[in-house]
């Protein structure tokens, strides 16, 4: 993992995601401020592809993105606080409940499911907007840790 050095003003540390470095990416793994993780995942292949198979395949995916992002952030699953799902069909949302309910622990996160018309990858079905606490200041990603990418 990659962490860039905090903005000054802002406190803000942006978490590089897993995986291939990407420098055309248009996006940080996560960002952290104030005491929480910002990210966004999508249905990432280890390999750094996109899975584009059935909704449940997708979800697991989701979820093995969420929980790596999380923890290389200073964060977990159990630390949810907020979802938003966005799904291409919200009939689909039954089968990716059955995956939440695997990984997520409760007490559930609040969070949103929506229908959208369309997602940035064709064939794409599901993908996550999640706010997190970070888990403790000893595990809060620093300027000093190995993770940073100094600039």
């Amino acid at each position: 993992m990659t962490v860039n050095q905090p903005h000054r003003a802002s406190g803000l540390i942006h978490v590089s995601p897993a995986g291939p470095e990407n420098p055309d990416a248009l996006a940080a793994g996560s960002v952290v401020c104030g005491g929480l993780v910002h990210t966004t995942v999508i249905p990432r292949n280890e390999d750094g592809s996109i899975e584009t198979g059935g909704i449940r395949g997708q979800s697991e995916r989701i979820f093995a993105t969420l929980e790596n992002v999380l923890g290389r952030s200073g964060s977990s699953l159990a630390n949810l606080i907020h979802l938003t799902i966005y799904l291409t069909d919200i009939a689909d949302r039954d089968i990716f409940n059955e995956v939440y309910t695997q990984h997520v622990p409760r007490p559930f996160p609040s969070r949103c499911a929506l229908q959208v018309s369309a997602l940035a990858v064709v064939g794409m079905k599901v993908e996550v907007t999640a706010v997190a606490a970070l888990t403790g200041d000893q595990d809060r990603p620093s300027v000093e840790s190995p993770r940073l990418q100094h600039k």
